[in-house]
């Protein structure tokens, strides 16, 4: 049962990255189908990511009164539903109001199989798993591509991913027995702390921090690389929708790469390998001139160095707060990290519509630096 479920969680991160990359690959189609300002993805990231802020604060509770499995197939079924809702929304208002709902059902889910994992499994296992969401984010860019580059129109790429989710939902829906199964070994291993208890910790308040700049610096290179690419670089519409993938071919490789070596390095040095190269892929972007192999070259490298950020500071949770503290922590961890997802794009998106798309790499590279300014105050107190 122990590898049945670990498969289960690999097939579900990856449906957890198909629909986190496929807005930024769409978005230079999307806008102009819809007549509005290509800044306003922010507004369709905001939307969304407060859904899952709002999911993921609430998930300690929600899976103590749902239990894992069916917060799964729940989430899942929510995500398949309103990404099939982006493929028929006929306007910019009806795209609004289904992304809230779209972003509630990746938060609880995120929040459990992470906790679960930093619980139960190994730190090469957080890396492979957040590698396989990776490997999610890169196959959805790729579909929406395909059928943009073929004469299709965005609304298919949706359907299609859609379809494939509620696959997933039916697969999920026979593991719950065994959900429960592992519910009931383990619901006398831990009693859950206060929100005051938890936030009074040495290193939480810094690991808060931390998520939000470090989903703040994702989330924006994640939307915007496409349309910089196209705007800025003068890229092929089509192959811009394609090479926004680039980043994510980093991260997943990044992932790939952490989890063969994360046992003999720890998570603390794996995370201060990965910023730095980061931050030194975001410096090369700011020289004038960068262009073709090399400019995608310092796209997959600011992605690989971001790989090993996340899912170190993931499975250090229960590090900085013990596991009877593991599951609210990560929670919440989660919901900064959706704050930072919500502000921050949002925020480029009104630097894109006043002045320029051009300025990306330096946007990202102030939360890169307030990441590392983090990550060294928590190690300096574990």
């Amino acid at each position: 049962m122990y590898y049945l479920l670990l498969i289960l969680i690999y097939i579900a991160f990856i449906s957890l990255g198909l629909p986190d990359s496929v807005l930024g690959a769409a978005w230079p189609s999307m806008y102009r189908s819809f007549g509005v300002p290509e800044g306003s993805a922010g507004i369709i990231t905001m939307l969304m990511y407060s859904g899952t802020m709002i999911s993921s604060m609430a998930s300690d509770w929600v899976i103590r009164k749902l239990g894992t499995g069916y917060v799964l197939v729940l989430s899942v079924a929510l995500t398949a539903i309103t990404m099939l809702g982006f493929s028929m929304a006929e306007n910019f208002t009806m795209l609004c109001l289904i992304a809230l709902p779209y972003g509630l059902g990746g938060g609880c889910v995120d929040a459990s199989l992470n906790n679960y994992v930093a619980t139960h499994y190994k730190a090469r296992h957080m890396n492979f798993l957040h590698c396989f969401w990776g490997i999610g984010t890169i196959i959805s860019p790729l579909v929406m591509g395909a059928f943009i580059e073929n004469g299709g129109v965005w609304t298919q790429g949706y359907r299609a991913i859609a379809i494939f989710q509620f696959i997933l939902v039916a697969v999920l829906l026979f593991s719950v027995p065994l959900w429960k199964r592992e519910s009931n070994e383990h619901q006398e291993e831990k009693s859950p702390v206060s929100f005051r208890k938890l936030i009074s910790m040495p290193g939480v308040k810094a690991s808060l921090t931390a998520f939000f700049s470090y989903c703040a610096l994702e989330t924006t290179m994640g939307l915007w690389t496409s349309t910089y690419l196209s705007e800025v670089k003068g890229i092929d519409l089509a192959m811009a929708t394609k090479c926004g993938m680039l980043f994510y071919i980093g991260i997943a490789s990044g992932r790939f790469i952490s989890g063969l070596i994360s046992e003999k390095l720890g998570d603390m040095k794996l995370i201060g390998i990965g910023i730095s190269v980061t931050i030194l892929s975001l410096c090369a972007l700011l020289i004038p001139g960068t262009g073709g192999p090399m400019l995608y070259s310092l796209i997959i490298l600011a992605g690989m160095g971001c790989g090993p950020i996340f899912p170190s500071m993931v499975h250090n949770s229960p590090e900085i707060s013990g596991p009877d503290g593991s599951q609210m922590l990560i929670g919440f961890q989660l919901a900064m990290a959706s704050a930072g997802s919500i502000t921050i794009p949002a925020l480029f998106g009104i630097i894109v519509n006043r002045i320029s798309i051009a300025l990306m790499p330096c946007f990202s590279l102030i939360f890169a630096l307030i990441l590392l300014t983090m990550v060294l105050k928590i190690s300096r107190r574990h």
